[in-house]
């Protein structure tokens, strides 16, 4: 009874949150993240990068809250002009007509004004939620970005980053967080690593959620060539001719299939 006394006063004296104030807190400040993140897809959507980043900032200056954090490295690994091995970035707010991102990177002019090491944040968060495999998914993509960019991590060697991805996805897939582009991912690590029969399963995967892949397509048709099953090669080279809507990638997709039919005779 004394104690509930003490728990009574504190609570209308002001000196500490009861119960339903700390919910109250709690729920003003959940929906205040959420409308702030509904607010940055928004922005990127516009392509005002910069204004979406600058947002989730505010928002999560600390960077201590997953899914905020999650929306960062979405916008970092995405929509950046320039970055200093995936730590540091430069955004810009594009206009309809300006030039396209990747145009702008390769100028690499842009001031790094912002400070977001992608893989300390999510690493430390990993650990404080262990439960939350988004992050898992978010780490995978980081070294997915890290291969594709070859802009940061030279340290890893470029086998330990393939290794990196497929531990990331693997934990990532086999908790529900996955999709066509992270399956395709997982099959391009196997696949580099020269490790064929073990990518077969992620590309047919990512197929299976997106048919009209064509970059899939095309992979798989070389894996399945690597692994001498011709048949099943020529029908995937032969869609990603038919997939691919620009002429280099056509190109590139009808020379595999012309190297499976001169295997076939």
């Amino acid at each position: 009874m004394a104690r509930l006394f003490f728990l009574l006063f504190v609570c209308s004296a002001g000196l500490a949150l009861c119960p339903a104030q700390a919910q109250t807190t709690a729920a003003t400040a959940a929906a205040a993240e959420a409308t702030a993140l509904r607010q940055a897809r928004q922005l990127v959507m516009e392509r005002r990068y910069e204004a979406a980043w600058q947002l989730l900032t505010l928002t999560d200056p600390a960077n201590a809250v997953p899914a905020v954090v999650l929306e960062k490295t979405d916008v970092a690994l995405h929509y950046y002009t320039n970055t200093e091995s995936l730590r540091r970035f430069a955004f810009r707010n594009l206009k309809l007509l300006d030039p396209s991102l990747d145009s702008i990177r390769q100028l690499g002019t842009d001031s790094l004004r912002y400070r977001f090491p992608v893989r300390k944040v999510l690493e430390r968060l990993q650990t404080r939620f262990p439960d939350n495999y988004k992050l898992a998914r978010a780490l995978g993509d980081y070294y997915f970005t890290v291969q594709q960019c070859d802009c940061a991590e030279a340290e890893l060697g470029e086998d330990e980053v393939f290794r990196r991805t497929i531990r990331q996805y693997q934990e990532a897939h086999a908790h529900g967080q996955g999709d066509y582009l992270s399956y395709f991912a997982l099959g391009y690590a196997y696949q580099r690593l020269g490790q064929f029969q073990e990518s077969l399963a992620p590309f047919e995967r990512s197929l299976q959620l997106r048919p009209t892949y064509a970059t899939a397509h095309l992979n798989l048709a070389f894996v399945l060539l690597e692994i001498k099953q011709f048949q099943k090669a020529q029908e995937h080279a032969r869609r990603a001719v038919e997939l691919f809507p620009d002429d280099a990638h056509k190109e590139d997709a009808a020379f595999l299939l012309s190297q499976i039919e001169e295997r076939m005779k």
